[in-house]
């Protein structure tokens, strides 16, 4: 039985009746990729940046918060080490699209680190007061962590926003737990390309479940490649999509 029979108490194998191509457009600034070159597993070069972007503003957008990983160990990136790069690629995108916003974030693992630098008032990447970290995919982050971090950044007058949600599969048997979050005003964010499939089944269910529920506030492309605004693209005729550009906060982020 997938996710959605779980929550729903019925069936969810039928494929979902498509409605037209969306105009993106709506969603205005895409919040959550990797278009900074070089910093990550993201683009690597500034062409590989720019055919991106080029992308974004062939399907609608306007402007896009970039989100470089910062992960200890791996891409132990800081403000320091990411507004040269970020500086550069704004500079080639103002010749290219003149009217394409483009502001530095930070896509921020959640470990004790993380914790450390919001509790000591470190600079945090956070453009529209919105902090987006993210979780291991393979096994559940430590709940005190979890709930500590959570309340240190919201002290601070800023809004969590949880990355990918529907990609951290051990909470699937338990959706309740999107609910309280959001109803705590964490911010919960789905990416385009789970729903259209990218992930498997089970991780679209559970983007399905969740924007269903009305718990989704931002659908972004997580892009690291072209292969995301392809997924982004296939994604416009998904009733999800449609459902969720009528309450998506996309546009006011930046």
């Amino acid at each position: 039985m997938g996710w959605l029979a779980r929550l729903f108490g019925k069936a969810s194998g039928a494929p979902p009746v498509e409605c037209g191509p969306i105009e993106l457009s709506v969603f205005g600034v895409d919040y959550h990729s990797h278009l900074v070159p070089g910093v990550d597993d993201g683009a690597q070069t500034m062409e590989e940046s720019l055919e991106m972007i080029d992308a974004l503003v062939s399907l609608g957008y306007r402007g896009a918060v970039t989100t470089p990983h910062v992960m200890a160990g791996m891409y132990p990136n800081t403000p320091d080490t990411l507004r040269p790069p970020f500086e550069a690629l704004k500079g080639a995108v103002e010749k290219r699209h003149p009217d394409f916003r483009l502001a530095l974030g930070a896509e921020y693992f959640l470990d004790p680190g993380l914790l450390d630098l919001v509790r000591n008032g470190g600079e945090l990447l956070a453009p529209g007061g919105r902090l987006l970290f993210e979780l291991a995919f393979g096994a559940p982050p430590d709940e005190g962590l979890l709930k500590e971090f959570l309340f240190e950044v919201q002290m601070r007058g800023l809004t969590p926003v949880m990355a990918h949600v529907e990609r951290y599969p051990y909470w699937h048997d338990e959706p309740e737990r999107f609910e309280e979050w959001h109803e705590q005003g964490v911010r919960l964010q789905v990416n385009a390309a789970s729903l259209a499939g990218a992930y498997g089944p089970e991780i679209q269910e559970a983007a399905v479940g969740c924007i269903d529920n009305g718990w989704i506030s931002i659908l972004g492309t997580d892009a690291h490649g072209m292969r995301h605004l392809d997924a982004l693209n296939a994604a416009r005729t998904h009733p999800a999509v449609h459902a969720l550009a009528r309450t998506a906060l996309n546009p006011k982020l930046m």
